[in-house]
């Protein structure tokens, strides 16, 4: 077995989101991902259950246009997202002690998800349910970006390690959510003017 050359890499940990399934939302689930100064490159779930644990130049990295970073690794793909789904189970109090030992403005991204998407869901009601859907697209919108965020830095810092990494400029997602907030904005527009 042929070990990789030793790597320096920028130590780095993130709460983010496994999504286990493309079409229940329920399996988005929270991970912490990490990588040390060694280049090793990890992925625990929330019951401390190590998904992966490898030296990353074992791992190809892809980034997509919506934001996802898909970890290949051991035969098996991994899609990586900045935040869960509004049905993803919260971090588990641990990840959160963690993450907020290691990240000293850390958010809890999918709490906001959900804030938003109550709000959107509210967007077709006249009244409060209009501002309530605005502010819910506000939110949903803030916490995409967010985690967005941390996603690109991810990409940013990969390529140093020596690892098979494709980017992306990630610009789909931002015409996606800019066109579901013209559209909510526009429901509630329409909704406002025929009361």
């Amino acid at each position: 077995m042929t070990m990789p050359p030793h790597v320096s890499a920028t130590p780095m940990k993130s709460l983010l989101y496994w999504r286990k399934s493309k079409i229940n939302g329920a399996k988005t689930v929270p991970v912490i991902v990490s990588m040390d100064s060694a280049g090793i490159f990890r992925m625990v779930d929330a019951a401390g259950v190590s998904v992966l644990s490898l030296p990353v130049q074992q791992a190809s990295f892809r980034f997509t246009s919506m934001g996802t970073m898909v970890v290949t690794a051991q035969g098996r793909a991994y899609d990586v997202l900045g935040v869960g789904a509004s049905m993803s189970p919260d971090p588990s109090p641990e990840q959160k002690a963690e993450i907020k030992a290691a990240v000293a403005d850390f958010k809890d991204r999918t709490a906001l998800n959900r804030a938003g998407s109550a709000g959107a869901a509210m967007s077709g009601a006249g009244g409060l349910g209009g501002v309530a859907g605005l502010a819910g697209s506000a939110l949903m919108m803030f916490s995409y970006y967010e985690g967005l965020e941390t996603i690109k830095a991810w990409q940013a810092v990969l390529p140093e390690t020596g690892a098979s990494v494709q980017t992306s400029t990630m610009k789909a997602g931002l015409y996606m959510m800019l066109g579901l907030v013209a559209a909510i904005t526009i429901g509630i527009i329409v909704a406002i003017n025929v009361l």
